[in-house]
């Protein structure tokens, strides 16, 4: 699908195929079949801009996620196509707000909010707090620090404080995994964590 979408407006002629490929809301809850509906998607989007049958189509694989416990990521993956959408994608923003409970889904939630949003809709205080919140339980960090670094959110004193926890605190932020990635991933984001907060920090006055 990513081929055909590659394509663009020059891949019309497929179009009808595309959509005969969705599986519609009576379609199967398994991931295999949510993340194909969703690539269909994406490509109907690139070839036809056709917002009516795209948003049916995601609206599908949301509702049919629901049913399935183990369809985060395919929610996700849903999600980041929403936000290709833009303001085409305002109908899903109820979907979208249902993946703030889940701290995984949260940072793709917030970037496709912020993107469906009207410019002055999104509580951008309220997301930073949601999306600092995967960083701190470990469900997505690299994922709220790239919420974060696309400026989805507005920074308090509190939302620094936590940042900077996450940045110099004695505990590791990524903890899971090699031994020797671990390690690497964690000072990753640790510094770039650093970066985020550094706009926002006043510097340290000299010592007398």
């Amino acid at each position: 699908m990513g081929t055909v979408g590659a394509l663009g407006p020059r891949a019309a002629a497929l179009a009808p195929a595309l959509r005969e490929a969705l599986s519609g809301p009576d379609g199967e809850t398994v991931t295999s079949a949510l993340d194909a509906d969703t690539a269909l998607a994406e490509a109907l989007w690139h070839v036809t801009e056709d917002a009516a049958a795209v948003v049916a189509a995601l609206d599908s694989v949301f509702a049919r996620a629901e049913q399935n416990s183990w369809s985060q990521w395919s929610a996700v993956r849903a999600t980041r196509t929403t936000a290709l959408l833009g303001p085409a994608g305002r109908p899903l923003t109820s979907r979208l707000k249902t993946l703030l409970d889940n701290p995984v889904q949260v940072p793709a939630a917030v970037l496709a909010l912020t993107a469906v949003a009207e410019p002055a809709s999104p509580d951008r205080t309220a997301l930073a707090a949601t999306v600092l919140r995967p960083a701190e339980q470990e469900a997505d960090p690299p994922g709220a620090r790239d919420a974060l670094e696309a400026r989805v959110a507005a920074l308090t004193a509190d939302h620094l404080r936590r940042l900077s926890s996450l940045a110099d605190g004695d505990a590791r932020t990524i903890r899971s995994g090699v031994e020797d990635r671990v390690i690497r991933q964690d000072e990753a984001f640790r510094n770039r964590a650093r970066a985020l907060a550094a706009p926002f920090t006043a510097p340290t006055p000299p010592a007398p």
